[in-house]
């Protein structure tokens, strides 16, 4: 791999941190409109940048329609949600509405990722659940898809389960593979696909510009919140862009971000998966793509707090600054 220098920080007049990574534009044609480091087509997990390609099997059984889920009960499926009340209601009505509990949920426990509800749980002695899980919309989304064909819900989880051959044989279709993918172990113990990045991009293409799934596309427009949380990059992009871009972040350092109007994809992956190096990388990108206007960022409080590049210290004075080596001509 010969990856390149996307974002350096730098204390006082010396540099402190040096982030690396890819980033990559592709068209509707499969083209490569920009590409910033070479990956070599090496293959990652894509963890949960995986979850929209993943709920496809809710549009394809029609368990969206059967069960009459809500925008936002779509939106939850696709998430990597926080852990709020907010959040956690829609994951509960979805298994409401299937005739199943959180106690079917094998996603496993941790505490919300939204601070706030994190040490409300703690004031109130109270340790978080399954349904806290950021992953438990997609385990709910899942367990739809088995409970309307009759399948096993005890075993949703296993590789050679119905609804993980389903998965996998649309990832396949929709990251145009030649064979289905290899998969991973993700924290919530799903399979998730290996894949390059490019094959990543061309998955979201595929699936948010086709109209079959256009319920999936309209919920995560309409719903920037419900798909992760106040301050999280994707959500924040969604929101700012007013549904006109659809971001998803996954772990270890990759933001997934489609233009449906222009019909290309943006792929940005920073190799040491730093939080604020991806976030600044992102939103650079998409500033000098005209994807986001200037206004627009501005306007954001969230992107402009996640766009930050000044470093300061406890008491407020100016440490140092983040630079980003990021220039795109097209």
């Amino acid at each position: 791999m010969k990856p390149e220098l996307l974002v350096r920080t730098e204390r006082g007049s010396s540099p402190e941190k040096l982030h690396y990574g890819f980033i990559l534009v592709i068209d509707a044609d499969y083209n490569y409109v920009l590409k910033i480091g070479d990956d070599q087509n090496t293959p990652f997990p894509f963890r949960s940048g995986a979850k929209p390609l993943q709920a496809s099997a809710v549009i394809d059984s029609e368990a969206h329609a059967y069960f009459g889920f809500s925008g936002e009960e779509l939106a939850i499926i696709c998430a990597s949600h926080a852990g709020t009340p907010v959040h956690t209601e829609k994951v509960e009505n979805i298994l409401q509405k299937i005739t199943l509990s959180r106690q079917d949920l094998q996603c496993g426990p941790h505490m919300p990722l939204d601070i706030k509800e994190k040490e409300n749980l703690i004031r109130h002695g109270k340790a978080g659940t399954s349904i806290h899980n950021n992953c438990s919309g997609k385990h709910a989304g899942m367990l739809s898809v088995c409970v309307k064909n009759n399948w096993n819900t005890g075993t949703y989880l296993e590789v050679d389960h119905p609804v993980q051959r389903h998965i996998m044989s649309n990832i396949k279709e929709l990251c145009i593979l030649k064979d289905l993918p290899e998969v991973a172990l993700d924290g919530c113990s799903a399979p998730v696909p290996v894949l390059a990045h490019y094959n990543m991009g061309v998955g979201f293409l595929n699936l948010f510009l086709n109209p079959k799934y256009e319920p999936l596309k309209l919920a995560m427009s309409q719903n920037p919140y419900i798909t992760g949380g106040n301050g999280r990059l994707d959500s924040e992009i969604i929101a700012a862009s007013g549904g006109r871009l659809i971001a998803k972040v996954a772990a270890e350092g990759v933001c997934i971000v489609i233009n449906t109007g222009a019909k290309q994809v943006l792929v940005v992956k920073i190799l040491d998966a730093d939080f604020k190096a991806r976030s600044v990388s992102v939103i650079e990108s998409l500033n000098q793509l005209k994807w986001l206007s200037e206004n627009e960022i501005q306007s954001s409080a969230g992107l402009n707090h996640l766009y930050r590049k000044e470093i300061t210290n406890w008491k407020h004075k100016l440490a140092g600054e983040i630079k980003t080596f990021i220039n795109i001509n097209l």
